[in-house]
């Protein structure tokens, strides 16, 4: 067949057929895909069951552990002249769960402070499946609020607590002497 220069060159006839036997690569990578999907629609599945496992597990710890201890506190603070007072909050989009426990150590507490009153926070971690503890020790405007080593589930018991609020009211006792 002979072309003239402004005729465009044909493609049918420098075209070669391809067997159809390569184009079963083809279900070879959809099967690749739909099983790397399965496979991340089952790892979510777990994640969001270890969620809620640990979620469970610190429910359990709280009503268990953490806030029989916390409540005890409050009573010998109250009968020693001091006060306390605990704060939950269950988990939410924009907050995680956690339990605050606020003290004083003359009086009891009207509105809680981070800059004025010890306290013991502990917040459930889900991501971390940890227990994020802060602590302040201010009292008498001296003091200082920060962040604690976070506990594992099994590090919570009645003394790993009670030690806590411990620390925290013997650092408290401290400030407000040199006047």
């Amino acid at each position: 067949m002979s072309q003239t220069p402004n005729e465009p060159a044909s493609t049918v006839d420098s075209v070669t057929p391809i067997p159809t036997d390569s184009v079963t690569d083809i279900d070879e990578i959809v099967h690749h895909w739909t099983d790397l999907r399965q496979e991340g629609v089952e790892r979510q599945a777990e994640a969001e069951a270890e969620r809620r496992h640990f979620l469970e597990d610190f429910r359990t710890n709280v009503d268990s552990v953490i806030r029989p201890a916390m409540q005890a506190a409050v009573a010998r603070l109250g009968e020693d002249g001091g006060g306390g007072l605990i704060e939950e909050r269950e988990e939410s989009l924009m907050h995680r769960p956690r339990i605050v426990l606020w003290m004083s150590l003359d009086g009891e507490i009207v509105a809680p402070r981070q800059d004025r009153n010890p306290y013991l926070q502990l917040d459930a971690d889900v991501g971390r499946r940890r227990i994020d503890v802060w602590e302040g020790d201010m009292w008498e405007e001296e003091g200082a609020s920060r962040a604690g080593s976070p506990w594992e589930l099994g590090d919570v018991s009645t003394e790993s607590v009670t030690k806590r609020i411990l620390d925290i009211l013997r650092r408290a006792a401290t400030h407000g002497l040199s006047a």
